[in-house]
This record gives structure tokens, sequence and C-alpha cells, in this order.
């Protein structure tokens, strides 16, 4: 009963997973009836095989993907968020955004110092740490010692590494046949010919690794039930039962034009179920009885929540509310780490100037600004991405 969905961003953001508003000019969507009807009967199909199945994670992940293309206007969404989104991709093979990163100075000063090294027993060198020998051994005192060994699991001289003899500080052009020998098969670089030199190409703008429309916030515009043109997007395991209510009358979606957003209904609805929440957290707290479902702490301090504390003993409801930016006054109460459309990808940690000095934006008062200045026509997005 406890979902963290209509919190800011700052208090559900889990790891490394972000959320970013993408916004997207989409012209008016021809309607594809048959497709349309071809998506729900193979959506209705794979969940009838889940009744049967019970638990199959892959049948999961496709059924939250066929759910994110119920429509014309979800699959166009879907294929412009994709588009998007692909100049920021890590794993990227387009070379018109990949750059080299000549690493050949870095491994020839390496080349030519020293590391420390161990003489197996049959008269090889190799370095202690490399891939055989690491975290294994150590070198102390000018001898080897096997680490975590026996039953105490502490160092020790064992048979093994008696039969090893300490090279410590020992020069690398020693232990391999020539540079390339250490570049290539100990260090992993290939030779590019273009650049003559070894190194590896990245994306430089890289910003995801994987992403998701809605995800672990699906929930994140309300739209009038009677709206044409949403997407739900897909859940994420984490997620994929809990939906959070909506007011009568609304549905919660990750996708929608700017003009079908109900942004004073969010807010109205937001405060009122944060009051709801603080009534339940001071009633359990009062009573030291937990609601059913609920899986926080109940502590001298107040009640604790995955880590973090949801409620403070001898709080108010106003504190509660300013504590947790329910009373922020934005005019789009809209809680994202990133906006992105085809021109930007801007972030809360960005800075700008002002009298010379580096300063963090105002983000919320640059979300306002942002949404202000779109058209009632373009299309926002709610995109779960990982990086």
């Amino acid at each position: 009963w406890f979902s963290t969905a209509a919190y800011p961003f700052s208090e559900r953001k889990a790891g490394m997973h972000f959320i970013s508003l993408a916004v997207l000019e989409i012209p008016e969507v021809q309607e594809d009836k048959e497709r349309d009807r071809e998506v729900a009967e193979a959506l209705g199909e794979m969940r009838l095989q889940k009744e049967s199945d019970g638990k199959n994670l892959l049948l999961e992940i496709m059924i939250e993907r066929f759910r994110g293309l119920h429509s014309s206007f979800s699959r166009t969404v879907d294929s412009c968020v994709s588009d998007l989104l692909y100049p920021y991709c890590e794993s990227t093979e387009d070379t018109s955004y990949l750059e080299f990163d000549d690493r050949t100075e870095q491994l020839l000063a390496e080349y030519e110092g020293t590391a420390d090294c161990v003489r197996l027993a049959q008269g090889t060198v190799v370095e202690l740490s490399s891939y055989m020998l690491r975290g294994r051994f150590t070198i102390r005192d000018g001898k080897v010692f096997q680490r975590d060994a026996g039953p105490l699991h502490h160092e020790k001289r064992t048979k093994k590494a008696k039969r090893m003899k300490a090279l410590p500080d020992y020069p690398l052009k020693k232990v391999y046949r020539d540079f390339k020998d250490f570049a290539e098969n100990e260090c992993g670089f290939t030779f590019d010919e273009e650049h003559q030199g070894y190194g590896f190409y990245y994306n430089p703008n890289a910003m995801w690794d994987w992403y998701s429309i809605g995800g672990r916030w699906p929930e994140m515009f309300l739209v009038k039930d009677t709206c044409k043109e949403y997407s739900l997007g897909e859940r994420s395991w984490c997620n994929a039962d809990e939906e959070l209510e909506a007011p009568e009358g609304y549905l919660w979606v990750c996708a929608a034009r700017k003009k079908d957003i109900a942004w004073e209904e969010m807010r109205g609805w937001r405060e009122k179920k944060a009051r709801e929440r603080f009534s339940k957290l001071e009633r359990m707290f009062a009573t030291g009885q937990k609601e059913e479902g609920f899986r926080g702490a109940i502590t001298h301090q107040g009640i604790r929540y995955y880590g973090e504390m949801v409620y403070f003993k001898d709080e108010t409801v106003e504190d509660y509310l300013e504590r947790n930016d329910i009373l922020d006054n934005r005019k789009y109460p809209v809680y994202v780490h990133d906006i992105v459309d085809t021109d930007n990808w801007l972030s809360r940690d960005d800075f700008e100037r002002i009298n010379d000095s580096a300063v963090p934006v105002d983000w919320p008062e640059r979300i306002d600004g942002y949404i202000d200045g779109l058209e009632d026509e373009d299309v926002l997005v709610g995109v779960d991405y990982h990086i």
C-alpha cells in the first residue's frame, strides 16, 4: 500500500537507474485497428499461458513489452524514443558516434616499468596480478605467501608458495616477448590500423546501456480516461504487480501529449495521497501496529522503510509535506533526472555560469521553464534508463 511512485525522483532512485523526460514531436498518428487487434490477441494468449505456467520471467517480460505496444500511438512513441536515445547508447557500433581512445603511450609507460612478479617452479616468470595468480598469492618480506590458506584462511607459506620465487619490482620487458605481446595478450588491446596505435572505440556521449519506457516509474502523468493517445509503457519486474491508484475518471500513463496531461489534478492528487500516507504512518507509530502489507519497521525515532526514515516522531503533516517536497509549488509536477530532446540532454547535475562562477542549475525551475516552452502537441515520455 506504500507505493513510492508518488515520491520525487530523489527519494525513489534505485541503484544506477534514472528517469528521464523524453520529448518527442509526433504528428497526428493514424490508427491501425487491425494491428491493435493482433497485439491484443497476442497479449491475451500470453496472459493465459502465464496463468497455466506460473512464474515465467521471459513470458512476463514479453507481456510487458506487448502491453507497451497496445496502440498505434504507443508503437510510434516506442519507435521515436528508440531513435531519440540511439546517439547516447554506450554499446553502439555506429562509427559516426564513436571516438578512438589511444592508450599506446600509457601501455608503453607500463611496459617500460616494473611489477611484482614470481618465477614458477617450471621457470616461467609471471606477474603477481596475472589471471592465474591474482588474489591467490602475495609477496611479503621477499617471499611468496598463499592467501586465504588452510582452515584459518590466513596467509601461509604453503608448499605451492615455497616453490615460487618472489621477484618484486621486476622489469616487465623481461616478462613478455615484446611490446606487442604485452599490449595484446596481457592487456587485451588490439592494434588499430587507422590510428596506428592500441586502444578502443567508445561513445563519448554515452548515457545508457539499457532503457525502458516506464520501467520502474510507469505512473508519470495523469490523463482523463477518455484520452485516446497515451502509452502505458513496460513495467519493471520490481513493480509488475503494483499499480498506483488514480483519481476517478483518470488513469496513470508514462507517455502523452502535453495538452492531455492533467497537471492540476496531478498536484492535487499527489498532496491528497501524501496526507493519507502521513495519517497511516502517524497511526502506526502511535499504536505500534503495522498495517497489513507494510514492510517497514517502527523504531523509537519513527518509521523506517527500505533503509530510509519515512516518518519522524512528533513531526506534523506540514513538516511531512515540506520534507517530501509535496508543497513545492511546481507548475509541472515532473520529477526526473534528465530531459532529452532532439537537440539536448539536460541533467539535474548540470551547472550554469553566474558571475564567473559555476552554480548548480535550479532544476525545478528549469523543468517548469522547459515544459512551458513546449507545444501542446509535443509528446512527453518517462524513460527509465540504466548506466
